[in-house]
């Protein structure tokens, strides 16, 4: 009997026993290219498409009639189309909650670089400017500021958000968070308090933006939100670059609106070696890497291995994306 087609649309990580687990089930095949034409013509003989970041398109969708499942390596969906999927009865599955504690951790990397000031100190003894041992030496942007006691904000409370409000109480911050789909009874589980998204801007010494992207989302932190922060607030984005309107964050921070930004995304990835960002001491930058630790790599390899295979078994993804679409469809 012939075994299904695994098709991976993209160059994404596979740990040595996730790609067995997948080929134990079905025939895995790399796409050779990422355009739509070409990726049109592997998956008409696909089960099953996974992709990272790689465009799952509605005519890619409409065009492979073996397709039961699209697959998300990572959290991440809005590459897919997600409606097109839902109107053919197709299952969309991510791998929620696999890389969340090492975004969560690369979270907190950012905000104690920039709150301790941790480069410019760096920089400030390499370039042996270090001749005295009292702190008044230092100017005043050099000076480093405690987590401890501080209000933390919590943009998006899901797997991610959580875990940076788990860690935030061991600083024992004052944690408050907006998600209008999560419970007040969840957030308080974490120690956290919901307010809303205005609110949560005006008193936060430091924000994480913890969502993902959707036309709710899109640009969600633009001028007028940036407005309402604290001159000493610290912005985090580990979500998606676009939830972030990025010229306006350029314009904040270089008029020092607020203090600081940590930006594991952007809205041209690889980023644009001209931007205004990488211009500034007042940011610190990492290449979409939070959740690339090689902890959540081989975890995040095998969840997806695993949901793929319950597809391919006949049953029902655990991290199903698209639930309530297939049940109002009748799919479910």
């Amino acid at each position: 009997m012939k075994k299904p087609v695994i098709l991976c649309a993209d160059n994404f990580y596979l740990s040595s026993k996730a790609l067995e687990k997948l080929s134990e089930a079905g025939t895995v095949v790399w796409s050779k290219t990422s355009k739509e034409d070409d990726i049109i013509t592997e998956a008409k003989e696909a089960t099953v498409i996974a992709s990272e970041y790689g465009r799952i398109t509605s005519r890619i969708i409409d065009l492979a009639p073996k397709l039961k499942a699209i697959s998300v390596w990572g959290v991440g969906y809005d590459h897919v189309d997600v409606e097109a999927a839902s109107n053919r009865g197709i299952c969309v599955t991510n791998c929620r909650g696999a890389n969340a504690e090492s975004v969560a951790e690369h979270t907190f990397t950012m905000l104690l670089v920039l709150s301790r000031r941790a480069l410019a100190l760096d920089n400030f003894v390499r370039k042996g400017n270090w001749n005295m041992q009292q702190e008044v030496g230092l100017s005043p942007a050099m000076i480093p500021h405690d987590l401890y006691g501080k209000t933390i904000g919590i943009i998006g409370f899901g797997e991610i958000g959580s875990r940076v409000a788990r860690i935030a109480r061991g600083f024992d911050m004052r944690i408050v968070a907006y998600d209008p789909y999560v419970s007040e009874e969840r957030l308080k589980e974490f120690g956290a308090t919901a307010i809303p998204l205005e609110s949560l801007l005006k008193v936060s010494d430091f924000v994480t933006v913890n969502t993902v992207l959707s036309p709710e989302t899109r640009g969600m932190i633009g001028e007028a939100q940036l407005a309402q922060m604290k001159p000493t607030t610290i912005l985090v984005n580990v979500s998606r670059g676009a939830v972030i309107d990025q010229a306006a964050l350029s314009r904040a921070l270089v008029a020092k609106k607020i203090a600081g930004a940590g930006l594991d995304v952007f809205i041209k990835e690889p980023v644009d070696l001209n931007d205004a960002l990488l211009q500034l001491e007042n940011t610190v930058l990492s290449p979409h890497i939070a959740g690339g630790s090689q902890e959540a790599l081989d975890s995040t390899s095998m969840v997806l291995a695993e949901e793929i295979c319950r597809v391919l078994g006949g049953g029902t993804p655990r991290n199903l994306v698209n639930r309530t679409q297939l049940q109002k469809l009748g799919f479910l």
